[in-house]
């Protein structure tokens, strides 16, 4: 947690996430191919960069981590940065700490209007509790379905 006087970060190291180890040998093994396919002139060298696109995707979308503001809660992706997501604490009706199947540990965030899953892999259990204790303080109704 890094600590600001208008806000406060909740964020892990997400390089050391198994998704990331995953992408990194996974992106090694695509470069030697593609390098590969390419100096012997072969077109299935060009296919491991799409398919390297789609599992890159597919692993870092759920590396988000939150940033709590006197008024919000926002959730940020380091490598995706510019998708985020902006959360008026007067508009949640509660939060829920749940954990999908096959999926990372998120908040599912129920509003008047919809209802978000945002998960952060990165997130440690000691940043998990400093993150509960914080909502906790905004008087946001919080389920812990997870446990941590």
């Amino acid at each position: 947690m890094k600590n600001n006087n208008k806000h406060k970060i909740y964020t892990g190291n997400f390089i050391s996430t198994f998704n990331a180890i995953i992408l990194i040998l996974f992106f090694v093994f695509v470069c030697v191919y593609f390098i590969k396919g390419v100096l012997s002139g072969s077109v299935a060298g060009w296919v491991g960069f799409p398919i390297f696109f789609v599992l890159f995707s597919i692993f870092t979308l759920p590396m988000n981590y939150f940033i709590l503001t006197d008024k919000k809660l926002i959730s940020k992706n380091p490598i995706w940065f510019w998708k985020t997501n902006e959360i008026e604490f007067d508009s949640i009706s509660s939060i829920s700490i749940v954990q999908p199947p096959k999926s990372a540990i998120s908040l599912k965030i129920e509003t008047q209007d919809s209802k978000k899953v945002i998960p952060a892999c990165s997130l440690r259990d000691n940043t998990w509790k400093e993150l509960k204790t914080h909502l906790i303080k905004e008087n946001i109704v919080l389920y812990d379905k997870v446990g941590v």
